[in-house]
């Protein structure tokens, strides 16, 4: 046999091997390679460099990506699936070597869902007790795409059709929960898949608040508070509601699972350094006379009757940019904007919430 003729067999042979090894090989995830565990949610906020699976809190309007991550053993040891540029559990970070991109054959779908109360708010009955009809569901967001990694989003799944136009939109702070589903098909025709995974859901969330994969975005001021409110569940007591109730409304706005409106403003006026018992009201026009940064500011209170809101900012007339309104003319009127709670957490203008109050509503001052 000529030199030529050995070189071509072994070509041929070669290529035989290969074929072999593709068509007949079980992937390696399948055979030897790593045993898959679990699915996680992990965080990564821009500029940060690394992806934190669990909670972060951020100021408004700092962009976030979802990293999906598939927890595996190999050798005894653990590693991880993900397209995330660094890990962290725990407050440590993942050696760089145990973090691996998906390279098996099979097709993998991933599939990302938001963790909220079932509805935008919740009248409770007396003697009800917060958790008697209030609970936690995923809702599948099937307009994410079904990818490793997605932009972050702190939109509701639920539409509150009370809500002005303006609290409709895409909103730069709120707090959000999320949870992934991977799901791993022996081929592209294939219905169902082999194997799937799961991330912690709604009914492990209540006693992992610490732990769960959270984005709370708020406003840097005194506004904080409510600015992260936005996402979560009203519950509204009972007339005459205390004791128990009480307690427990002030519990789930404290983990941000729901929240109460008086507990709320409990936390503006804490975020302000303002002494709950020792306030001073004092009257303000909202007709256009009191300016912006020296008579008001964002995070100070608004009341008529028993409506009390939170300014927001100054805005121009007709604003439905919720994300970055255009400033208004400097002086507090009715075209700026208020955080409002009478049903489930709403950017309104004054004029909509105060129309019947004359003008005149009383200001608790709460300036740094």
């Amino acid at each position: 046999m000529s030199s030529e003729q050995k070189t071509l067999w072994t070509v041929m042979a070669v290529l035989v091997s290969g074929v072999v090894a593709v068509v007949w090989v079980p992937s390696w995830i399948g055979g030897s390679g790593p045993e898959l565990k679990a699915a996680w949610v992990a965080i990564e906020v821009e500029g940060s460099g690394e992806a934190v699976m669990g909670p972060v809190e951020v100021t408004a309007g700092t962009p976030f990506t979802l990293r999906a991550v598939l927890e595996a053993e190999a050798d005894g040891e653990a590693v991880y699936f993900t397209e995330a540029p660094a890990l962290v559990i725990a407050g440590q970070r993942v050696p760089a070597e145990r973090l691996r991109r998906w390279q098996d054959r099979r097709p993998v779908k991933v599939l990302w869902s938001t963790v909220e109360g079932y509805r935008p708010s919740l009248e409770l009955a007396p003697g009800e007790d917060v958790w008697e009809r209030f609970h936690l569901t995923e809702f599948l967001r099937s307009d994410w795409p079904y990818v490793w990694s997605v932009p972050g989003s702190l939109e509701p799944a639920f539409d509150d059709p009370l809500a002005s136009p303006a609290s409709q939109l895409e909103r730069p702070f709120g707090t959000q929960r999320y949870q992934v589903r991977i799901e791993i098909y022996r081929d592209e025709v294939e219905l169902y898949p082999e194997q799937r995974f799961i991330s912690w859901g709604a009914d492990q969330l209540p006693d992992r608040v610490d732990e769960f994969p959270t984005v709370v975005a708020a406003l840097p001021d005194a506004a904080g508070p409510a600015s992260a409110a936005f996402g979560l569940t009203r519950l509204i007591p009972p007339p005459g509601a205390a004791g128990e109730i009480n307690r427990a409304l002030l519990e789930v706005t404290r983990q941000r699972l729901a929240f109460a409106t008086l507990p709320v403003v409990r936390q503006v006026l804490d975020a302000a350094g303002a002494d709950a018992d020792d306030l001073t009201w004092s009257y303000v026009d909202i007709g256009g006379q009191a300016r912006w940064g020296d008579e008001v500011h964002a995070g100070d209170l608004l009341r008529a009757g028993d409506r009390v809101v939170v300014l927001y900012t100054d805005a121009a007339p007709g604003q439905a940019d919720v994300a970055s309104p255009a400033p208004g003319d400097g002086v507090l009127d009715g075209d700026d904007l208020c955080f409002d709670f009478v049903r489930a957490a709403a950017v309104r203008p004054l004029s909509e919430v105060f129309e019947a109050a004359g003008g005149q509503v009383e200001r608790l001052d709460l300036s740094p």
